[in-house]
């Protein structure tokens, strides 16, 4: 039954991340979100499971769920190369890199509770403190 709600809940996010990474470019450019993410925001240490989310554009995504460390519960998880998450998906790491707080999609509008914008974490170093997920 666990591994049902799970199920759900990762399949929930997969499609709130797809309509996250949909989101329109600003018009000015701007450094790369790495980039500056690196120079702004202090690195924090979390510990969760590796979970590969299908987004709804049809492109697959890698999410820390059941994160501890941090102010979320999950996070986007970037830097690092897709094989390295598909090589560590149900297993529990141990990562490490600054956050990123998700843009807000339109202030004028009242957010959508449907709508889950999880922080990203630009990954700098992975390392798996478990083989498997309980």
């Amino acid at each position: 039954m666990r591994r049902l709600i799970s199920t759900i809940a990762v399949c929930t996010v997969a499609g709130a991340i797809g309509v996250f990474a949909q989101e329109q470019a600003p018009a000015q450019p701007q450094p790369p979100p790495q980039a500056a993410a690196a120079t702004q925001a202090p690195k924090s240490t979390l510990t969760g499971c590796v979970v590969q989310a299908k987004t709804t554009d049809g492109g697959t995504t890698f999410v820390l769920n059941k994160a501890e460390g941090g102010s979320a519960k999950l996070y986007v998880l970037g830097g690092s190369s897709q094989p390295e998450w598909s090589a560590n998906v149900n297993k529990k790491v141990e990562v490490t890199g600054p956050v990123q707080e998700p843009p807000s999609a339109n202030k004028d509008a009242a957010p959508d509770p449907k709508v889950l914008r999880p922080p990203l974490i630009v990954v700098e170093s992975v390392k798996v403190v478990a083989e498997n997920c309980q």
